[in-house]
């Protein structure tokens, strides 16, 4: 989209919009191409852009985990690739090892949801990632973010030597500094490093008594900081080995920057997918802020039909300062593609045209816009404008020179793809000369075909709208009892000024008003009455049509809890009759058992075979009929059945399980939970617990909940012991939460937690990572209050350290 007036972002306020998207920026790359950020006429990229924001906004709004959000910049890391022999340093290596991890994270997330949100999946996962990079660099460095010493044997050596030299040297150190506190020329201080160098502390008197160098003295001058002569060659290898240290980390660095280089073009592809998608997610933000939507969206469409349309300048000023902001509906159409809006000032004339003009350029720039379901829009190859000074409008000769020349430019280059904003057409010159101007380019805007919004005060340009085919009339209404706008407008009419009302509110004198009125003429003054009566009909008519929609809404909420009424009085009288018919039965079974009683009776006093038959016909005659789909069966019956299947159940798994429930349980013996079938081999007893040994899992568990068994067959002992009250469930010793946001991690760990107490361990680990250890510190905050929680630590170093952090439970 081209846009003609050089100020055009100002005067619409797209200016504070893009203010407002760079803040929900975080990347630096992405921040300075937001300068670049342009309205487009390309339906075939501004579409898929549009779909991006939407569903990123949907996952805003209800996915209850988010993407990665943080997205930091590469560009110094990507432009030393460029440069042959450049090597990126340790902590450029890690920024961008986090990089790409977050991309993985973004892969993934997406890979999982590609049918909810395709567009999204399309941009991320449309191109190549090699995740095998993400492995290499990250082999590099060990917990705590430092280089790996197995990075190379060379380096491994080194570090080994400086090792033992740092050890020899601190023995050393210690001798020297025990004689001399024997000697009394020693502090009570500690070996210290002074000027990189380990030096032992000496009392000031005394430096001359100890040979060696004088590194630093203490502020006070009462200690002196020497190296002894026998640390020196022990301080100089540890230097050498730190220059040694330095060159092949260096070396290392280069050798992987090298490899890297050769990733380029597959990183800065990543680089501007990255960049797109910080602006999508805060394109996304800013949209669930002013309350934006993706309308309907005809590219060749001829309608624009903006439904319940909000300024969101005044939204985001609301939400400062809370006021009501009025929605507009406004519509343009080859039917009526010009509008021609007008009623008295501070009206709302010129915040509904500006919401026309950055709603248009908000869409076409990739944005959603704050309006209602229903709304359609379509794309305008320019844009022009002819906007004022919202305070006061200047009427000098230069200003009004500049205002033609904005004409002119419009009449010489607008197409039927074009929208052009005049805000008070005609104003700056003589109301009449100015007026027939107007009207002038008025008509040949029309004839162009172009589509455009106009405020005006004009009477002519009013009547002329009115009698012209494709412009149609619009008012802004006013409230004539308070004497205040509504900032509503009324299409298919005028507006009037209200001038004659407002002076008399503030109190002009009646002869004053009388006098006004005469100059204006009779027929001025009878067209206004026309205007003024036609309005009073159409907010009327707009009152009514208010009223029958809330009873119309009103009607239908009564239907609809009829409705749900008479479904549950229908089910209910079903339950009711079911259940009277089962009562039924269960009384006529009664009377039957009764019944055969006496005809037993009956038959052995050896009465008449007939009319014991004959009774049996008569009471099966009295019997209800029963709905085929209710159940006969008493609930004793079902008692029965469940018990028979329980009972079966322990026969199944006492013939799998021989268990000797009097018999005292050893280490060695094989055992099983008394509420679980699973068991496992008992080889440690620690006081009132027990160590279960299953497979790879070994489990503490009270020797309470315990039952000792015949040892099982060979192809039995694999079995995992069962440790959850639920057999379907096993408890886990460790959780991976690496890379997991902390609502998220919590959530997890709370679920972990609860499975191993109800398991019976006494200890549990958690890999959270090291990184900048929130996620370390959130979880420990978090279970700190748990009162069976014993202590937290870190993990031994070989075994993790501070990277993992081991729960003890009482």
């Amino acid at each position: 989209m081209k846009l003609y007036h050089p100020q055009t972002y100002q005067k619409l306020g797209f200016d504070v919009i893009l203010d407002q998207l760079s803040k929900l920026l975080s990347s630096e790359e992405a921040k300075a191409e937001l300068a670049e950020l342009k309205p487009t006429k390309h339906a075939d990229k501004l579409l898929p852009e549009l779909k991006r924001v939407e569903e990123y906004r949907q996952i805003l709004e209800f996915e209850d985990s988010q993407p990665a959000h943080r997205i930091p910049g590469v560009n110094p890391m990507l432009n030393k690739l460029k440069v042959a022999g450049n090597w990126l340093s340790l902590d450029e290596l890690r920024r961008l090892l986090d990089w790409m991890e977050t991309i993985d994270s973004l892969r993934k997330y997406l890979k999982k949801r590609q049918e909810e949100y395709p567009e999204l999946d399309q941009l991320v996962n449309g191109q190549a990632f090699s995740s095998q990079l993400i492995k290499q660099i990250g082999s590099l460095f060990d917990n705590r973010g430092n280089l790996r010493s197995d990075a190379s044997p060379t380096l491994a050596s080194i570090r080994k030597q400086l090792n033992q030299t740092s050890n020899e040297l601190r023995s050393t150190l210690f001798r020297v500094m025990k004689r001399a506190q024997e000697q009394g020329w020693g502090t009570e201080q500690d070996i210290s490093l002074r000027n990189d160098r380990l030096t032992i502390p000496v009392k000031a008197e005394a430096k001359n008594q100890l040979a060696g160098f004088v590194q630093d003295v203490s502020q006070t001058g009462g200690t002196v900081y020497i190296e002894p002569a026998e640390a020196l060659p022990l301080n100089n290898r540890i230097r050498e080995l730190q220059i040694e240290e330095r060159n092949e980390i260096i070396r290392i660095l280069t050798e992987v920057t090298d490899k890297l280089r050769g990733h380029y073009e597959e990183l800065a592809g990543y680089r501007e997918i990255m960049i797109n998608m910080d602006f999508i997610r805060a394109k996304a933000r800013f949209a669930t802020k002013i309350g934006a939507i993706l309308p309907t969206i005809e590219p060749k469409g001829k309608t624009l039909n903006m439904r319940q349309a909000y300024y969101p300048l005044l939204v985001l000023k609301a939400q400062q300062d809370p006021f009501e902001v009025i929605p507009l509906d406004l519509k343009l159409d080859p039917e009526n593609r010009i509008m021609v809006i007008s009623g008295p000032n501070a009206g709302g004339k010129s915040v509904s045209l500006k919401t026309a003009g950055l709603l248009q350029v908000m869409l076409q720039s990739g944005m959603l816009v704050p309006v209602n379901e229903g709304s359609t829009f379509r794309l305008f190859d320019s844009l022009f404008l002819d906007i004022g000074d919202e305070q006061s409008v200047d009427t000098d000769l230069s200003t009004y020179t500049s205002r033609l020349q904005a004409w002119r430019l419009m009449g010489d280059k607008m197409t039927k793809n074009s929208l052009f904003l005049v805000d008070e057409f005609g104003s700056g010159t003589d109301p009449k000369q100015g007026g027939a101007i107007a009207e002038a380019f008025l008509e040949r805007f029309n004839i162009q075909g172009a589509y455009g919004v106009i405020t005006t005060h004009y009477g002519n340009l009013k009547d002329y709208a009115e009698l012209t085919d494709g412009i149609i009339n619009a008012a802004m209404q006013f409230d004539t009892k308070e004497l205040r706008p509504t900032y509503r407008i009324l299409d298919g009419m005028p507006g009037r000024s209200y001038a004659f009302e407002m002076a008399k509110r503030v109190g002009v004198h009646y002869t004053v008003l009388r006098r006004a009125k005469r100059k204006v003429g009779g027929e001025e003054i009878d067209a206004e009455q026309l205007r003024k009566e036609l309005e009073r009909k159409t907010l009327e008519l707009e009152k009514m049509v208010r009223e029958n929609q809330q009873k119309q809404q009103k009607l239908d909420e009564l239907l609809k809890r009829y409705e749900e009424k008479e479904l549950t009085i229908k089910q209910e009288r079903r339950r009711i009759v079911n259940e009277a018919k089962r009562e039924a039965r269960t009384m006529i079974e009664k009377a039957n058992k009764d019944i055969e009683r006496t005809i037993r009776e009956i038959k052995e006093a050896e009465a008449e075979k007939e009319k014991t038959k004959r009774l049996r016909k008569q009471l099966a005659a009295t019997a209800p009929e029963v709905e085929a789909d209710q159940p006969l069966a008493s609930p004793k019956g079902k008692a029965e059945k469940g018990k028979a299947r329980k009972k079966k159940a322990l026969q199944k798994e006492a013939e799998t399980i021989q268990m000797l429930p009097n018999d005292p349980i050893e280490v060695g013996d094989w055992v099983k939970l008394k509420t679980a079938g699973s068991h496992g081999q008992l080889v440690e007893i620690q006081g009132k617990k027990g160590v279960v040994s299953t497979g790879d899992l070994r489990v503490t568990i009270k020797l309470d909940n315990l039952v000792k068994i015949r040892p099982p067959k060979t192809k039995d002992r694999g079995h995992n012991l069962n440790i959850s009250t639920n057999p379907a469930k096993t408890a886990k010793l460790e959780l991976d939460v690496l890379g997991q946001r902390a609502e998220e991690a919590l959530n997890n760990v709370d679920r972990f937690i609860d499975e191993a107490r109800l398991a019976g361990l006494q200890q549990v680990r958690i890999l959270h990572g090291t990184g900048a250890g929130i996620l370390r510190q959130a979880i420990r905050q978090h279970l700190q209050p748990l009162n069976f929680i014993e202590r937290m630590e870190d993990a031994p170093v070989d075994q993790g350290g501070s990277g993992w952090t081991v729960v003890k439970m009482k």
